[in-house]
């Protein structure tokens, strides 16, 4: 393979994983320093790209030299921030949430698959209270605020800013067509927190205990509702000619780890998460071409609940309420 084609494959790597409302040559232009006529000349392959241009380029849209020249190599480039107390704390998590979504709503055809271990992390964030106790174990537990250390749980700690940025990155994720592929255990992870606080005397008061755990089977009920219409609509609303396609299949011998994978138009994004909070995403081709194949194997494995199989989605829904049932009793 000549320079000329090598460089244009790597500028379309880099084309392919911006959002339509960004420029292109203007991107380049301003990552390498230099005018959008020099960046049109690159772009066409009539100036060869300097190695130091490379290394900045591949920096900013994290691509492996490997990929560019093709090199067999067992190495993949994953991307992500690390959620911290310090230098990227909750309030920069949503917004880097917000952002990735609004970017997945560029791409033609999109479709996002969510092979969850958890209930997915968008749907406590329709409820004020439920999704306030997620930010809260987060915060505390997850990422240490030395702050929260000796703080009890209660609905005063409801921040609304982040209930707004939540609830917003809910309509986001509503606007996209999806597949869950979930599990009877999905429910146990946001269970356990709530019994881990509870045997550790966090909550303020019972009240709020009951508060989660109806909050909890509500987001249950409303899922059960949008996979009966097999679409996505928000909480106590209708569903609509333009609401997004929803399924859900359930596997009972696989447990997910919570891979996020985007799909549409020949772009392909995998995400991996790490440490409970992070995703860590990555466009290598192969990792990518791997991952939607091993989820379309899952898939084809698994048994839908959405639309059809009324009698196994009444089940399954009803084994996840029985969890919250017997958890309720002893409050």
């Amino acid at each position: 393979m000549d320079t000329i084609q090598t460089q244009q494959i790597f500028f379309n790597q880099i084309r392919s994983q911006l959002p339509g409302y960004i420029s292109f040559v203007e991107e380049i232009a301003t990552q390498l320093d230099i005018s959008t006529d020099s960046a049109y000349r690159r772009i066409r392959g009539e100036k060869p790209l300097s190695l130091d241009e490379v290394q900045i380029l591949c920096s900013a849209f994290n691509i492996s030299v490997d990929q560019i020249f093709q090199v067999r190599s067992n190495n993949f480039i994953f991307s992500g921030n690390m959620v911290d107390n310090m230098d990227f704390g909750l309030e920069k998590y949503l917004e880097d949430i917000t952002h990735t979504l609004e970017m997945f709503k560029t791409i033609p055809d999109v479709h996002l698959y969510y092979y969850n271990k958890d209930i997915p992390i968008f749907h406590h964030m329709q409820f004020a209270e439920l999704s306030a106790f997620k930010f809260f174990f987060w915060k505390r537990t997850v990422m240490g605020y030395p702050e929260l250390a000796r703080i009890q749980f209660s609905a005063d700690l409801v921040n609304r800013d982040a209930f707004r940025k939540a609830a917003h990155i809910m309509e986001l994720y509503n606007q996209l067509p999806s597949t869950e592929i979930w599990n009877e255990e999905n429910v146990h992870s946001t269970i356990r927190q709530i019994e881990f606080y509870r045997q550790s005397n966090v909550f303020a008061n019972p009240d709020i205990l009951q508060t989660l755990y109806s909050q909890l089977e509500e987001l249950l009920n409303h899922l059960q509702l949008q996979a009966e219409a097999g679409r996505k609509f928000g909480l106590n609303r209708m569903v609509l000619p333009t609401s997004q396609p929803y399924s859900i299949y359930v596997n009972e011998c696989l447990i997910g780890d919570n891979t996020i994978f985007v799909n549409g138009n020949g772009r392909q994004i995998a995400y991996l998460n790490h440490n409970g909070l992070n995703f860590l995403g990555t466009h290598d081709k192969a990792f990518c071409g791997y991952t939607y194949k091993n989820m379309q194997n899952i898939i084809r494995k698994s048994t839908q609940i959405s639309v059809a199989g009324e009698k196994e989605r009444s089940m399954f829904f009803n084994t996840l309420r029985d969890k919250i049932y017997e958890r309720r009793k002893s409050i």
